[in-house]
C-alpha cells in the first residue's frame, strides 16, 4: 500500500501534546468530504482517522473534536462572522503505520506544519483488519461505513473484557455479539461459562435456536434444587467459603468451626457406622442430663438407660475399633441404673443419689466418646484432612454431632467456650431448616462429585463413560454428545436467595480457576467465565467491607491469564465494581454511561490515547459503543453487530401490555398461579430442614437472609 500517493493533505498540524494533535484545515476542506482516487472520504468528522508521514511511519490519529476559529482584521472591532473563520480540530494519536502494518504506540512525533491526510480505505481496513492474528468481528465502524471492525481474539480473551453501558444501552447484546463470533468460528473445544444473574441467556440458547443447535448447551437453573435444576455441594467449599457462609467470627467461632469441619470430613470419608453409633450414644448421654432436671423424670431416665444397653451389646460383641469403648459404655450404664434404682414405676423427679449418679456416667460417656473420636483420628490437635479438601460430609451430622463434640474438648480450657459459639450454631441450623438452601446444603453424597461437576461445566457428560447412576443433578437439558460445537453452560442464578448468591458465584469461579491451576500443562482447556451484572459478583470494596467474591475474581483477573481463564463483564455501573477487576480488563467495550462516577473510573483505567473519546459516551446511541484496549488496533466508535434471538433484557412494553383488553383475567391467574407456588414453598420450607428432604419446588420463596 503506497502512502498517499497523488492525494493532497487536508491540513496541516499547529500544536503537539503528548498525546494530542491540533489540525489546521485546508479551505478546500471545509466540506468534510474529499473525492479523491479512494473514494468519497469523510474529512474532520468526528470519530474518522487521519495520518500524518513522520520520517519511515505514518502516525494514526482519531478526531476527538472539530471546530471554527473566528478570524478577525486589524480594523474591524465588531469581529469577523464564522465563514472567514480557519477550520480546526483536535486528533488523539493512537498508533503507526510502518510500511503497510498498523501498530499501536508511538516512537516519534509529528513536527509543526506536517502535512495532515486523511486516512484512505485501505488503511482504514489495515487498522480494524488484524493481520496474522484469530479475530472476531464485533460491528461496523461508526464513522466508515459499511468498514467491519475486529478485535484481536487472542488479546480480548486472554486479558479479560469489560462490556458497559446504561440499562437499555445494548450491553447483553453485545456480549451475545462477541459469543456469536466465537461460535461461527467452530470452535469444539471452546468452553464458555455464563453467570446469568437475571435469566435472560437460556432463551438466547434455546434448543431450536441457531445458537442451541451449534452449542452444546447446558442449563442449570433457575430453579435451585436438586435433580431438576440448579445444584452446588457444600462441600466443595474451602476454609473461607465456610466461614463466610456461616458467619463464623473470626477469633472463636472460626477455629472451632475448622476443626469441626476437618473432622466430618474424616468420619464421612472413612468411619461412618462408627460415627453413627457415638453420636447415638453422646446424644443419649445429652438427653438423659436434660431429664435428671425435671420433674417426673425417673421413669423415662430408666427406658433411656435401658435402651442404650440394648443398644451397646451387639456393638460391642462384634468386634472393630471401638469394641472395648462399647464395652466400657455398657458397664457404667448397668453400675448407673443399679445405683439409681429406678425400680418403682412412677414418674418422680430423681434424688440427689440418683443426679449424682447419672452425672458420673454422663460424664464416663464424654470422656469415652472423646477418646474414641481420638483413637479414629478425630477431635486432635492435628488432623489428616486438608481444611480445603472438596471432601463430602453429611452437614446434619456436622451441626448435630462433631461441632458440639468439638465444642465439649475446648470446654474443658475455657468453659464460656459454649457461649461464644452459640450464634454459629443457631446460624448453621436455621441454614439446614430453610429449603431454599437445600440445593447446596442437602446434596447427597454420590459417585465421583467432583468430577462430575467439572464435567458439566465443561460441556461433557457428567456420568462416568455415559452412565449417570446415582448423580443428584438435573437429567433435562444436558448437552448432546452428538454436537462438536462449543460449550456453553449457563448457570441461571436468578432465583438463588440473594443472602447466599455471593457464596454460590465466588464457588463457582473458584472451581473453575483451581482446575485450571492445578492442570499441568497450565492454559491446555481456556475457559471464557461471563458475568452479567458483574457488580453483583465483584463488588467494589467500600469502609473496609470483605467480598469473598471480589477476592475470587480479583484474583483471576490479576492471574487467570497465565491459566487460560479469562473474564467478560457486563455491568450498567462500572463505578460499583472492583477497581482492581476493571483495571485488569485489556479490552473496555463502553455504551452509553451518564453518570460521572462511572466514566471517571474508565479514565482512570483506560489508556491515555481513549480518554479524550470517552467524553462521547453520554450521548453514544443504543447499539453504539467505544471500544479500546489491545485487542483494537486504535480506540474506534463501533455500531455493534445485530444479533439473532438477544437475551431476554428488551424494554418493557408499559402501553402494550397496559392496553390489552384481557389484561384484568390475566392478572388474576397470575397472581393465583404466583401465590400458589409461593406459599406452597414456605409450607415446604418449614418442614424440610429436619428429615433431610431436598426442599424441592421452593425456589420461588421469598428471598430473605438467613438470620
Amino acid at each position: 500500500m503506497t502512502a498517499h500517493l497523488g492525494v493532497e493533505p487536508i491540513g496541516f498540524v499547529t500544536g503537539v501534546s503528548s498525546n494530542v494533535l491540533r489540525v489546521e484545515l485546508h479551505r478546500e476542506a471545509k466540506g468534510f468530504t474529499k473525492v479523491g482516487p479512494f473514494g468519497s472520504q469523510a474529512v474532520g468528522a468526528v470519530n474518522s482517522y487521519l495520518t500524518i508521514p513522520v520520517g519511515a511511519h505514518r502516525v494514526v490519529s482519531i478526531v476527538a473534536s472539530v471546530g471554527i476559529k473566528p478570524q478577525r482584521s486589524s480594523g474591524d472591532e465588531a469581529g469577523a462572522t464564522f465563514s472567514e473563520g480557519q477550520y480546526e480540530l483536535e486528533a488523539v494519536m493512537a498508533g503507526r503505520f510502518e510500511g503497510d502494518k498498523f501498530r499501536s504506540g508511538l516512537v516519534a512525533y509529528p513536527p509543526i506544519h506536517a502535512p495532515v491526510f486523511a486516512a484512505t480505505q485501505d488503511e482504514v481496513r489495515a487498522i480494524f483488519v488484524p493481520r496474522g492474528a484469530s479475530s472476531l468481528s464485533i460491528g461496523e465502524a461508526s464513522a466508515a461505513a459499511g468498514q467491519k471492525v475486529f478485535v484481536d481474539a487472542n488479546l480480548l480473551l486472554g486479558h479479560h473484557c469489560a462490556i458497559v453501558g446504561s440499562t437499555g444501552s445494548g450491553k447483553s447484546c453485545t456480549v451475545m455479539a462477541i459469543l456469536d463470533s466465537l461460535i461461527e468460528r467452530s470452535l469444539p473445544g471452546a468452553h464458555i461459562v455464563i453467570l446469568d444473574i437475571n435469566g435472560e441467556y437460556a432463551h438466547a440458547f434455546a434448543p431450536e435456536s441457531a445458537r442451541g443447535e451449534n452449542a452444546r448447551v447446558t442449563i442449570l437453573g433457575p430453579a435451585p434444587r436438586l435433580n431438576d435444576g440448579l445444584y452446588l455441594p457444600h462441600w466443595f467449599m474451602n476454609n473461607e467459603e465456610h466461614v463466610a457462609l456461616f458467619g463464623a467470627a473470626e477469633r472463636v467461632q472460626e477455629p472451632i468451626l475448622q476443626r469441626a469441619i476437618s473432622d466430618a470430613r474424616v468420619a464421612d470419608a472413612l468411619l461412618h457406622d462408627d460415627i453413627s453409633s457415638l453420636r447415638t450414644v453422646s446424644e443419649t448421654a445429652s438427653i438423659v442430663e436434660r431429664l435428671a432436671q425435671e420433674k417426673n423424670a425417673q421413669a423415662p431416665i430408666r427406658l433411656q438407660l435401658e435402651s442404650l444397653r440394648e443398644y451397646l451389646r451387639p456393638l460391642a460383641t462384634a468386634g472393630g475399633h471401638l469394641a472395648e469403648v462399647w464395652m466400657a459404655i455398657g458397664v457404667a450404664a448397668k453400675a448407673a441404673a443399679d445405683q439409681c434404682d429406678f425400680s418403682n414405676e412412677l414418674w418422680q423427679a430423681t434424688t440427689a443419689t440418683q443426679k449424682a449418679a447419672l452425672d458420673a456416667l454422663c460424664s464416663t460417656i464424654r470422656d469415652a466418646v472423646r477418646d474414641a473420636c481420638s483413637e479414629l483420628g478425630l477431635g486432635s490437635g492435628t488432623v489428616s484432612v486438608d481444611f480445603d479438601a472438596p471432601v463430602y460430609y453429611d452437614l446434619q451430622r456436622l451441626c448435630d454431632f462433631f461441632l458440639p463434640q468439638r465444642i465439649r474438648m475446648e470446654q474443658e480450657s475455657d468453659p464460656k467456650i459454649g457461649t461464644y459459639v452459640a450464634t454459629l450454631q443457631m446460624r448453621l441450623n436455621r441454614l439446614l431448616a430453610d429449603g431454599r438452601y437445600d440445593f447446596m446444603t442437602r446434596v447427597p453424597e454420590h459417585e465421583d462429585p467432583l468430577g462430575s461437576y467439572l464435567r458439566l461445566i465443561f460441556g461433557e457428560d457428567p456420568g462416568c463413560e455415559g452412565k449417570r447412576r446415582d448423580w443428584p443433578g438435573p437429567s433435562e437439558r444436558l448437552p448432546d454428545p452428538a454436537l462438536e460445537g462449543p460449550s456453553v453452560t449457563i448457570f441461571d442464578l436468578s432465583l438463588v436467595a440473594s443472602d447466599v448468591l455471593e457464596n454460590v458465584t465466588s464457588l463457582l469461579g473458584r472451581i473453575v480457576f483451581e482446575f485450571a491451576v492445578r492442570r499441568n500443562p497450565r492454559a491446555e482447556f481456556p475457559v471464557l467465565l461471563v458475568l452479567e451484572e458483574a457488580h453483583r459478583f465483584v463488588p467494589a470494596r467500600r469502609g473496609g467491607d470483605e467480598s469473598r467474591s471480589t477476592d475470587v475474581f480479583e484474583r483471576i483477573a490479576k492471574e487467570g491469564r497465565k491459566f487460560g481463564v479469562s473474564l467478560l463483564l457486563a455491568s450498567q455501573r462500572p463505578s460499583e465494581l472492583s477497581e482492581t477487576v476493571v483495571a485488569q480488563c485489556g479490552t473496555v467495550i463502553a455504551h452509553r454511561l451518564t453518570h460521572e462516577a462511572d466514566q471517571a473510573l474508565l479514565r482512570h483505567a483506560t489508556a491515555l490515547t481513549s480518554r479524550a473519546l470517552l467524553d462521547q459516551l453520554p450521548g453514544l446511541a443504543q447499539q453504539h459503543a467505544l471500544v479500546t484496549g489491545v485487542s483494537t488496533g486504535v480506540p474506534v466508535a463501533v455500531r455493534v453487530r445485530d444479533v439473532e434471538r438477544p437475551p431476554r433484557s428488551s424494554d418493557p412494553d408499559f402501553i402494550g401490555e397496559w392496553g390489552r383488553p384481557d389484561g384484568r383475567e390475566r392478572l388474576r391467574r397470575a397472581i393465583d398461579e404466583v401465590a400458589g407456588a409461593w406459599q406452597a414453598g414456605i409450607a415446604r420450607d418449614l418442614t424440610a430442614g429436619g428429615d433431610g428432604a431436598s426442599g424441592a419446588d421452593t425456589d420461588d420463596a421469598p428471598q430473605t437472609g438467613v438470620p
